[in-house]
Parts: structure tokens; C-alpha cells; sequence
């Protein structure tokens, strides 16, 4: 039976292999490759069992939905000017000082990804950061870094701040019997510590070892 099931294998090792590559090198656009792979599944049905309807019930989880819909969110927040607004009162806080532009930087994006997915929330944010590098002569990878630890600490918050635990909660109500799921605060108090120590780390002994990977006036976006 082990005989039979090699090929099978190989062939999911495989396509993991090329998707990998796919996605570092950025040959297609990511969405095209992830389509690509799902289309790579069916075809390959005889060696991964992935059927067609298999390969399009993730669609209708209530875990993809709601991520979709944190992307859709964040993508109104751009629309309406509030991420440039921000932009402007932090730039005015920050006075072009490397320190409060890293303050400013932290403590906007760890609550804000705490209640909009922190991937998108990066994204959104990217921007306006290199901006206030800029405004404090610094190299940008000086507030990226925190930026995305602040996202992932921020994200800890919520069940809807990273889409890990949008999955989990999923995979809770499916595997144990008369659970709903993870609810919206049930983890914040844990979160709130991780997100206090975490930022209070980056405020003191992170950004000290955060390395200057560009020159201050390259242009990164």
C-alpha cells in the first residue's frame, strides 16, 4: 500500500515545491499562482484526490469569508483619506525625531490591526511610514520592522486580528463538539500582556538592534 501512495506524494511535494518558488519569485502575480495551484490539485486528482468540489469548498468556509471581508475593510479605510490624515497629526508629531517617529509608528499600528487584519493593515500602512522616515532622515527599514512586529503583536488582540485565528476559531467549532467557536475577546487579556511587553521591547532594546538595511534617502516604495 506504501508503494502505491509514493507517486501520490511526490507529486503534493512537488507542486508545494513550484508553488514556493512561484511565490518567492514572483514570476505570475501571487493570486494567480494560489488560482494556479487549486486549478494544479483537480488536474492532478488521480495522484492528490483533490476532487473539483474538494478544491472549491474553501470558498464557502465562514473562516475565508470573513478574511475576505477584513481585505474589503481595510481597502475602505485607504479610500477615505483616515490612513492619510493619520499620516499627517503623526508627521506633525513626530517632528522628524527617529524616536517618537518609532513611537508613533508602534502604537498606531498594534491597536488598529488589533480590530482590522494586521496584513492589511501593513500594507496600508507602508506608505505613510516610509514617509515618516523620510520626515526623520532615517533608513526605512528602522520603522518597517516595527511596524510589522507592532501588526503581529496588535493582531493578538482580537479573534478578527490575524487571520490565524479567524482559522483556529474555525477549526474549533468543527473539531469540538458544542463550541462555537473562539469568541471575539475571549483571548485579550493574554493579548493585551503579549502586546505590552512586546511593544515595550521594541521601544527599548528592539529598535536598538534594528539595522539600517538602505540609505535614509533611497527611495523603498
Amino acid at each position: 500500500m506504501l508503494f502505491f501512495e509514493i507517486p501520490g506524494v511526490a507529486v503534493v511535494f512537488l507542486l508545494v515545491l513550484v508553488t514556493l518558488i512561484a511565490f518567492i519569485t514572483e514570476i505570475l502575480p501571487n493570486d494567480i499562482t494560489a488560482i494556479a495551484v487549486v486549478t494544479a490539485l483537480v488536474v492532478l486528482e488521480p495522484w492528490t484526490t483533490v476532487g473539483a468540489s474538494d478544491a472549491i469548498s474553501g470558498f464557502a468556509n465562514p473562516a475565508t469569508v470573513t478574511i475576505i471581508a477584513m481585505y474589503m475593510l481595510s481597502a475602505g479605510i485607504q479610500d477615505t483619506g483616515i490612513v492619510a490624515r493619520l499620516g499627517v497629526y503623526l508627521a506633525d508629531f513626530t517632528a522628524g525625531q527617529e524616536f517618537r517617529a518609532l513611537v508613533a509608528t508602534v502604537c498606531a499600528t498594534g491597536p488598529i490591526a488589533g480590530f482590522v487584519n494586521n496584513t492589511p493593515v501593513v500594507a496600508v500602512f507602508v506608505p505613510m511610514v516610509v514617509e515618516l522616515a523620510e520626515n526623520a532622515n532615517i533608513s526605512p527599514s528602522r520603522l518597517l520592522l516595527p511596524l510589522s512586529y507592532a501588526a503581529i503583536l496588535g493582531g493578538l488582540l482580537t479573534l478578527i486580528g490575524t487571520s490565524t485565528n479567524i482559522l483556529a476559531s474555525d477549526f474549533a467549532r468543527l473539531l469540538i463538539d458544542g463550541r462555537d467557536g473562539i469568541g471575539m475577546f475571549e483571548f485579550t487579556g493574554l493579548g493585551l500582556v503579549l502586546f505590552i511587553v512586546g511593544l515595550a521591547y521594541l521601544l527599548t532594546v528592539g529598535w536598538r538592534l534594528i539595522p539600517a538595511r538602505i540609505p535614509a534617502d533611497v527611495d523603498a516604495v
